[in-house]
């Protein structure tokens, strides 16, 4: 759903929850191997030591913080984008739809009304019928865009 409409809950497949899963315990062994890395590391520390690495981690990143802050102020400023005038495009009409310039030739409009005939002849036989309906099947809005180009052809042959 949008913005403020409830989302459905999709059910994530078995191998999607597997892998979420195998990520998930990749994620807890790398962060366990750091810590305990970490925890050896710092074992040895002082009190001294710590607060000699307490002051160095803010001095190192209070000096980057004021760093950013200061370049955002003096730094050159950011070349503009220009924005131009949108140009419509020559082949399209007032409503926004393409107009349409290619016409089909009649030997292509002849080849679709061969294999119309070709369809409407299967679809009639009743041993071609099963072929008629694995092409309908894998080929669902086949016969009417055949009918559409049909139509075209038969607008611009009247014009």
């Amino acid at each position: 759903m949008g913005l403020f409409g409830k989302r459905k809950k999709e059910t994530p497949s078995p191998i999607k929850e597997l892998v979420g899963k195998r990520l998930k315990g990749f994620g807890v062994k790398i962060n366990a191997a750091w810590a305990n890395w970490m925890a050896l590391r710092t074992a040895r520390l002082t009190k001294k030591g710590w607060m000699t690495a307490l002051a160095c981690f803010v001095l190192l990143m209070g000096s980057y913080s004021a760093y950013l802050i200061v370049s955002a102020f003096t730094a050159a400023p950011v070349t503009m984008i220009n924005v131009g005038n949108i140009r419509k495009p020559a082949h399209s009409g007032n409503t926004g739809e393409i107009k349409a310039q290619a016409r089909i030739s009649d030997s292509e409009y002849r080849r679709i009304e061969g294999f119309h005939r070709y369809m409407d002849s299967l679809a009639a036989d009743s041993n071609g019928r099963k072929d008629y309906e694995s092409i309908i099947i894998k080929r669902p809005g086949l016969m009417d865009s055949i009918r559409q180009v049909e139509k075209y052809y038969q607008q611009f042959k009247n014009k």
